[in-house]
């Protein structure tokens, strides 16, 4: 009988910590769309015309495949830090 607490407690706790986390990520995610809204400018620029999606490596690479790779990773570890949290929080049933 007195588990019954425990379980509600380690509940609460592990859907505050999945509020939390999504109020993080909307909270990032409405910082990116204010910069991408004010990088947005009607005048010219006098830049020379170079192709946005590279480094400057050449036409055939698109981004830089190191940052993508080591965001993979760290979106990886981050999400797996949270499940083995949750199963923590939650414990056996």
């Amino acid at each position: 009988m007195k588990e019954r607490p425990l379980v509600a407690a380690r509940t609460l706790l592990s859907a505050a910590v999945m509020l939390a986390a999504a109020a993080v990520l909307a909270a990032l995610m409405l910082a990116m769309l204010g910069m991408i809204v004010l990088a947005a400018e009607p005048a010219p620029s006098i830049v020379p015309p170079v192709d946005p999606r590279s480094d400057g490596q050449g036409p055939g690479l698109v981004g830089s495949p190191l940052d993508v790779a080591l965001g993979v990773i760290l979106l990886g570890v981050a999400v797996a830090a949270v499940t083995a949290l949750v199963l923590r929080l939650t414990g056996e049933r």
